[in-house]
C-alpha cells in the first residue's frame, strides 16, 4: 500500500468510528394500534407517540360502546387511564392527550360493552413505547 492509500484508509477508519461511537438521537416511541377480537373489528383504540394522543373509536352500529385504557408505570406512579367513545359509530372518537414520560412503555387495551357497566368483551392488548 503506498503511502496516499495508508492515509485515505487510516482517514476513512477514524470516520467509520466516529460515527459508530457518537450518540444518536433519543429513542423514538413506538405508536400503538389495536382492534377487539371479535371478527367485525368493532371497536379500536390507538396511542400516537409523538403527540401523546390516546383515540378509542366505535367502528359498528351494534349498540355497543368501545371502552379502552392506556397503562404505564412510571417513577411516581402506576397508571391505568380509561376513555370511551360513547357516542355510537360513525361519529368522533374519543381522544386524550396524556404526558407521559419518554421512553415509557404503555399497554393499550380495547373492549367493548353494552352501556356504561356492562360487561366488557372481545378484550385486545397492544404494547408501545411513549
Amino acid at each position: 500500500m503506498t503511502s496516499r492509500t495508508k492515509t485515505v484508509m487510516g482517514s476513512l477508519l477514524a470516520g467509520a468510528a466516529a460515527v459508530l461511537f457518537a450518540a444518536g438521537p433519543a429513542a423514538a416511541g413506538t405508536d400503538v394500534y389495536v382492534d377487539t377480537t371479535d371478527p367485525f373489528n368493532s371497536a379500536a383504540a390507538g396511542f400516537k407517540a409523538d403527540d401523546e394522543i390516546f383515540t378509542v373509536c366505535d367502528n359498528r352500529a351494534d349498540g355497543m360502546r368501545a371502552s379502552g385504557r392506556i397503562g404505564w408505570i412510571d417513577s411516581k406512579a402506576s397508571h391505568w387511564i380509561p376513555l370511551e367513545d360513547a357516542n355510537g359509530s360513525g361519529n368522533s372518537c374519543a381522544r386524550k392527550n396524556l404526558e407521559i414520560p419518554e421512553g415509557e412503555k404503555v399497554t393499550v387495551q380495547i373492549c367493548v360493552r353494552n352501556g356504561a357497566n356492562g360487561d366488557e368483551k372481545h378484550c385486545a392488548i397492544k404494547h408501545g413505547k411513549a
